[in-house]
């Protein structure tokens, strides 16, 4: 990917191309289908932070990011499975210095779309966009430590586990231990390329049509956010640290 001009995302995210998905930013129509795969979901809140309530506070998330992006605090993806228009899950990038030189990252993806290659996918170009683009040294992301999935994504992709954050999610009263997880600009850079892994085969293309397929069954079955709805910003980011 050539890097961009330092400011260039702040006014258009580009847009990111895989062999599974595309991403690109997260935008208003996308409400309807993030709500219901991401909020209205037990399997895939349970160790994120508390999403949008509603799919008119999602909106009003939307919005948010929109205003961090252009104030060159964060940047938000929705993550698009090829085959369909709709996003079925999110990316975050937000800098934890002033430049980008430490980024942090959150991710949330509909568990149709569990173990079919596209976490892997969507992260080796969201990994590529924060060095090339935003220019960052050092990406930090947290998972709970019960979370095995996640924790086994991370690893997968090659981030490195550095710390153990004693109650550092609170949900629905109490607190969950999380895992610090690191990827280093030099060390993404050299690792050999067979560790991009290649998800071409009959079968991984065939869970992510059946995926498409019940994502599409369940988004038929609720209705979308009426365009005259206000909505309000609604601050959140899914790892679970505080937001700044």
């Amino acid at each position: 990917m050539a890097r961009a001009h330092h400011n260039d995302w702040r006014r258009q995210v580009p847009r990111l191309r895989g062999d599974l998905v595309s991403l690109r930013e997260v935008a208003v129509r996308d409400a309807h289908s993030l709500f219901a795969l991401i909020s209205s979901d037990p399997k895939v809140q349970q160790y994120i932070s508390p999403p949008p309530p509603s799919e008119n506070a999602f909106a009003g998330f939307i919005a948010w990011s929109h205003q961090e992006r252009a104030a060159g605090r964060s940047v938000c993806f929705a993550v698009v499975p090829r085959g369909l228009r709709r996003a079925v899950g999110l990316f975050q990038v937000r800098a934890l210095a002033l430049d980008f030189f430490i980024a942090e990252w959150g991710f949330a993806l509909g568990s149709a779309f569990w173990s079919t290659g596209m976490f892997s996918g969507a992260a080796h170009l969201v990994a590529d966009f924060a060095f090339d683009v935003l220019g960052a040294h050092r990406i930090e992301g947290r998972a709970a430590t019960a979370n095995a999935r996640g924790n086994g994504a991370l690893l997968k992709i090659g981030a490195t586990s550095e710390a153990v954050l004693k109650d550092a999610l609170g949900r629905e009263g109490a607190y969950q231990e999380q895992l610090l997880w690191t990827i280093i600009r030099e060390e993404w850079k050299e690792r050999p390329s067979v560790e991009r892994e290649r998800f071409s085969a009959d079968d991984v293309q065939q869970r992510i049509r059946q995926a498409i397929e019940r994502c599409q069954a369940q988004l038929i079955a609720t209705a979308p956010l009426r365009s005259s709805m206000r909505v309000r910003p609604f601050p959140f980011f899914i790892g679970g640290s505080r937001i700044h």
